[in-house]
């Protein structure tokens, strides 16, 4: 017994590469435009170094690699080359680039309150779905004015998403400009003082022996909610707030304004959002836009953004981090979307797994869980998801 667990670990990793073996040969793979012009790169089961700088001739060539080699993580490069399969940047020869927006759930703010134990990381996610939508929807196709046939969304197969732009109007723009793209969706050098409309105006005041003196009367006033950029998203934002402050009772009403620092601020519900808002004081006036940017901020993985010598996941491969499949859908599914059921590549088959980590893990919103020091069978697909995890072993029997 005690051999057969020793090589418990070596067998799981055969166990991965076989099921991922299997899932290819059926596999519904999405390979990107002009892929004969990309540079490819894979990493094996036995880690180490990424090989790269691949090229592929044909349909029929890609499928047959995947087969073969059932890579652990499969990858093509962001860029258009003249010639992929050359070993330096600067001999592939540059063509072009996809803009690629990365959005991790470990990169969001609220990774902190998941490692306190304030909320689950099954949140987290959501969280990052949701700032995902915020991206294609009220960016790329709002603002922008993108046709979602110029993107590519998928779930990563591991803790996020990526969202490939392919417009002609992206593909030579340089790193600098890319990252700039980036800084635009965090809100940084954001502006606050310029979100509001200035309805001031100047007002005079006859003074006793001196004639009359003019001065400026400070009006700041919501913004329309159709207005472009920023001032459009955070004007939508506080139209919510003050949506959801209307369905709440009095004692939760003043709980919750407390909260967002309208303490003293008269909320009548007969009035209109921009009513209330506008007759506000100057100071929750900032303290709500102030909220609104921070709860409305993409965070995309800057870097990669940047990197116009990227290489992302293969839309349709496996994670062999996860045993995920890097799936694609349109913004309609994304709004929806649960990777946990609907990124799954395997069956119901039961497999009987060994813990090996010394705290309690879960796949999904408690889809499955496995316990520490326990051996359980597990359906296929939650097996796999643990052991790629790292989190069990497949158990031989004697």
């Amino acid at each position: 017994m005690s051999f057969l667990k020793d090589i418990e670990p070596i067998k799981t990793r055969d166990f991965l590469k076989e099921k991922f073996q299997e899932y290819y040969r059926n596999a519904d793979i999405t390979l990107p435009p002009r892929f004969t012009a990309r540079e490819w790169g894979f990493l094996s089961w036995d880690g180490g170094i990424m090989n790269r700088h691949q090229k592929f001739r044909s349909i029929s060539e890609v499928k047959k690699y995947l087969i073969k080699v059932a890579p652990a993580h499969s990858y093509h490069s962001v860029a258009y080359y003249k010639d992929p399969g050359k070993n330096t940047m600067i001999d592939k020869e540059w063509m072009g680039a996809d803009l690629i927006f990365d959005l991790d759930a470990d990169h969001l703010p609220e990774m902190e309150e998941v490692k306190k134990g304030k909320i689950t990381f099954s949140k987290l996610m959501d969280y990052i779905r949701e700032q995902t939508y915020r991206l294609v929807v009220d960016v790329l196709l709002g603002d922008f004015g993108l046709n979602e046939n110029d993107l590519l969304i998928t779930f990563s197969g591991g803790r996020g998403y990526h969202v490939h732009v392919r417009t002609p109007d992206v593909l030579t723009l340089p790193s600098g400009a890319r990252r700039e793209i980036a800084d635009y969706l965090t809100g940084k050098g954001l502006d606050l003082n310029k979100i509001l409309i200035d309805a001031g105006y100047t007002k005079e005041y006859p003074i006793r022996g001196r004639g009359v003196e003019r001065k400026n009367i400070g009006v700041e006033k919501l913004p329309k909610k159709e207005s472009k950029g920023w001032q459009g998203i955070i004007t939508r934002h506080i139209h919510q707030t003050l949506d959801n402050l209307r369905e709440l009772d009095k004692e939760e009403r003043k709980n919750c304004m407390k909260r967002l620092g309208l303490r003293n601020i008269t909320f009548n519900a007969k009035n209109t959002n921009e009513e209330i808002f506008n007759k506000m004081p100057k100071a929750p006036k900032k303290k709500l836009v102030r909220i609104a940017l921070k709860e409305t901020a993409i965070h995309p993985d800057e870097p990669v953004t940047g990197d116009i010598h990227r290489l992302i996941r293969l839309p349709g491969s496996l994670h062999g981090g996860s045993g995920l499949k890097v799936t694609v859908m349109d913004s309609v599914k994304l709004e929806t979307f649960d990777p946990m059921k609907e990124a799954t590549a395997f069956g119901e088959k039961l497999i009987k797994v060994r813990s090996i980590v010394n705290h309690p893990v879960t796949m999904g919103d408690g889809l499955a869980k496995l316990k520490p020091n326990s051996v359980v069978e597990l359906p296929e697909k939650a097996a796999i998801y643990f052991m790629a995890r790292k989190w069990a072993h497949l158990v031989l029997e004697a």
